[in-house]
């Protein structure tokens, strides 16, 4: 059997207007071209999406922000997801938020046709809300605490009960549910320490189960340094621990440490290089095989 090339490409343009002091306007597009092809399969997919957000202030205290997103795929059709957000601030470093929105995701090519795919997936549809309250103490110190809640019909994920003929399938009805906790210190001099804790619960809804490869338990400690002046610099560690970690109807625990270099040149340029599970850890039943390095370059028009 050769071997097959797959082939993504994604281009986005987006442009804001200050429409007068109190309203900005957000437009934008993007076209997204997906695509397998060796000696059995040549199947491609086109999808491309407009998407338009204000960013409404009224009085002092009160800031709105609605937008909607079309997307059409060539295969599955169209979708409207609106969206619809609102900050109110008690006082300069307090402030209260909430957010509504809906989403969609078409199948991508590997997905329907790749090595563990599956032709006959349906589209993902969401929707979800969350509150939040962020609190500021003075100029180095800040917390934030989240609630969300999303459910999903025909959610994409892999089925690792096949085994070894993993599947990706659909999950007709989930959800998920949980609790955000962060906060983050500048201990001057361009260092930044942030700590986070997340609970979620991840439902599969038809059968009344814990959804696979969910933590329950998420907590992560980070050390940051920028570069004072310039700024062009960034270097950032963390260790993350998972407990309850659901696999294959177990709960596991890891931890893992892992960093990140970025370099930037002016706003349009930058590049970035860094290693995953920087110790090797390897748990087959949480798919963890192992150290994973990333390098990347970005360049903003």
């Amino acid at each position: 059997m050769g071997s097959s090339k797959f082939n993504f490409w994604n281009i986005e343009a987006r442009d804001t207007i200050k429409l007068d002091n109190n309203n900005r306007l957000t437009f934008g597009g993007e076209f997204r071209t997906d695509g397998r092809k060796d000696s059995s399969i040549d199947e491609s997919s086109d999808q491309y999406s407009l998407f338009i957000h204000d960013e409404l202030k009224l009085g002092e205290k009160l800031l709105l922000i609605p937008a909607v997103r079309y997307d059409h795929h060539d295969s599955f059709g169209s979708e409207t997801s609106p969206n619809i957000g609102a900050t109110y601030s008690f006082t300069e470093g307090s402030r209260l938020k909430a957010n509504y929105g809906e989403g969609y995701r078409a199948p991508s090519i590997s997905e329907l046709y790749g090595t563990y795919s599956n032709p006959n997936l349906r589209p993902e549809k969401s929707k979800g809300y969350e509150l939040s309250y962020e609190q500021e103490f003075g100029d180095d110190t800040a917390i934030k605490l989240t609630y969300f809640k999303n459910k999903k019909t025909d959610a994409i994920a892999m089925d690792y009960s096949l085994a070894p003929n993993y599947q990706y399938m659909n999950i007709e009805k989930s959800s998920s549910e949980g609790v955000e906790f962060e906060i983050k210190h500048d201990l001057g001099n361009g260092f930044t320490v942030i700590g986070n804790y997340d609970y979620l619960d991840a439902m599969n809804d038809k059968t009344n189960t814990r959804l696979n490869y969910s933590a329950r338990n998420t907590y992560t400690a980070k050390l940051m340094w920028t570069e004072p002046v310039k700024q062009e610099w960034n270097i950032t560690a963390w260790n993350k621990w998972y407990s309850d970690y659901r696999a294959d109807s177990e709960d596991h625990s890891i931890n893992t440490f892992n960093f990140v270099v970025n370099k930037r040149w002016g706003d349009k340029y930058r590049a970035y290089a860094g290693i995953d599970n920087l110790f090797d850890k390897k748990i087959t039943s949480m798919r963890y095989s192992g150290r994973l390095w990333r390098v990347g370059a970005e360049m903003t028009f």
